[in-house]
């Protein structure tokens, strides 16, 4: 089985969760999770974009050596990503000093991708892989103070039943697995015969996409939180 397999299976995941996402927005349209189906959905046209982009090499940028880049694409998909996901989490968690956290992850986040773009990473030939980890880093405290809270709370009981702990499930088997390869992926990329290490990412991206997708089928309808 070639690795392209894979590489068009996590499109197809992609698109799957979205989907679904979309049939079943009446569960959550009253709550924060209302923000993540868009997130989804802009995950999911960034990557068939990129790909098609990749493929006719334009809206991109050009080295000395003629080598077509987009991962521009990719930084701003992050530099949204990162901050919307921590929001949904401040929004339903009910723990002060927890969202105090995650609105200085948020801030900090914001600042140091900026900061690392204007000094340390060229936006428009690498991978913004520094701002990338430690956004996986808030997310996965951010999990952590929600499973916190569920297991302290009278829900606990239908855990199983909240579509955020489906997402919280998806987010922290993806970004804890995926934090040491996106440590220095633009050398592993540059490697003969690396792309083997990239089956890891994209197996975990396709198991994420479909536990998404279980929890907006799976999940019951979800209260209003303001």
């Amino acid at each position: 089985m070639s690795l392209d397999y894979f590489r068009n299976f996590v499109l197809y995941s992609e698109l799957l969760a979205a989907i679904a996402g979309t049939i079943y927005y009446y569960k959550f349209k009253n709550s924060p999770l209302k923000y993540f189906l868009i997130i989804l959905w802009y995950i999911t046209l960034t990557e068939y974009l990129g790909w098609y982009t990749s493929e006719q090499k334009i809206f991109g940028f050009f080295d000395e050596k003629g080598a077509h880049y987009n991962l521009w694409m990719y930084n701003v998909m992050s530099f949204i990503f990162y901050p919307v996901v921590l929001m949904i989490y401040r929004r339903s968690i009910k723990k002060a000093s927890y969202r105090k956290w995650l609105t200085s992850f948020i801030v900090f986040y914001l600042l140091f991708a900026i900061i690392n773009w204007s000094f340390i990473q060229d936006f428009r030939f690498e991978w913004s892989e520094l701002p990338d980890v430690t956004g996986s880093l808030f997310l996965i405290v951010a999990v952590c103070f929600y499973f916190i809270e569920l297991l302290r709370s009278e829900t606990i009981m239908i855990y199983h039943k909240k579509l955020l702990f489906w997402i919280s499930v998806g987010l922290l088997i993806f970004h804890t697995g995926t934090i040491p390869f996106t440590l220095d992926v633009t050398r592993y990329a540059l490697m003969k015969g690396i792309h083997n290490l990239f089956l890891i990412i994209w197996i975990l991206a396709i198991v994420m996409y479909l536990t998404f997708t279980v929890g907006f089928i799976w999940s019951h309808k979800e209260e209003k939180i303001e």
